[in-house]
């Protein structure tokens, strides 16, 4: 096994204020997030983006804790300052990690030296992907950019281990969908929500009356 534990971090309040409070209850995200992986061993659900930002927002009064940011870099920082005995490597999927590689985050250097560049890279998968912008023409095209893409930055910031093996790898998982968080939000499909979410999730998301279950059919909420 490649791993000791996997953990998974849900975030407790967004870096972008316009954002903030737009999501579901960051307990209510921790009950779904143990619920889908209750019969996955290793795997672990952390709060420790909670602890982070109460630690930085100790002693501020309300607005002052409004303008409080905790990025990635604050949350490892925390975990290596307290852990330091164990390697940490980070997970992220691959829009992520290019925004990351590209300079558009705040310490960029920080993090990746933080997690000694030890990463874990999940390549989306493209099928007519919606970008935003309307539908792609040339999927394989912009996909066949996006890899290429993909290696370079991998290539750029990677190290090389103990044994001689990159730091970052790219990994491609078959069952990985395209599907996004606002697909689940937004849609009251049953069908199509047993395709994306466990039994559990689905049954919890209808009980709370979340998304497009609420009695008011909103779903803004952000993940």
């Amino acid at each position: 096994d490649a791993f000791d534990e996997v953990r998974i971090l849900p975030v407790y309040s967004h870096m972008f204020g316009n954002k903030r409070g737009k999501q579901a209850p960051f307990e209510t995200r921790v009950e779904m997030c143990t619920l889908l992986i209750k019969n996955v061993p290793k795997v672990t659900v952390s709060e420790v983006e909670r602890i982070c930002f109460e630690k930085a927002a100790a002693g501020l009064n309300e607005e002052q804790k409004s303008k409080v940011r905790v990025g990635t870099a604050d949350i490892l920082a925390m975990l290596t300052t307290n852990e330091p005995n164990v390697e940490f490597t980070w997970a992220l999927g691959a829009d992520t990690f290019l925004d990351l590689a590209s300079g558009k985050w705040r310490r960029t250097d920080e993090v990746f030296e933080l997690v000694g560049h030890r990463m874990v890279v999940f390549k989306r998968l493209f099928e007519g992907t919606d970008l935003g912008k309307g539908k792609i023409n040339d999927g394989k095209k912009y996909e066949q950019d996006h890899d290429k893409l993909l290696r370079e930055s991998a290539e750029k910031w990677s190290k090389l281990d103990e044994d001689g093996n990159p730091t970052i790898r790219i990994v491609s998982i078959p069952s990985l969908t395209d599907a996004s968080s606002s697909t689940v939000r937004k849609t009251s499909d049953e069908i199509k929500l047993q395709e994306l979410l466990t039994d559990d999730v689905l049954s919890f998301v209808k009980e709370k009356k979340m998304y497009s279950f609420s009695d008011s059919n909103i779903s803004n909420e952000e993940d």
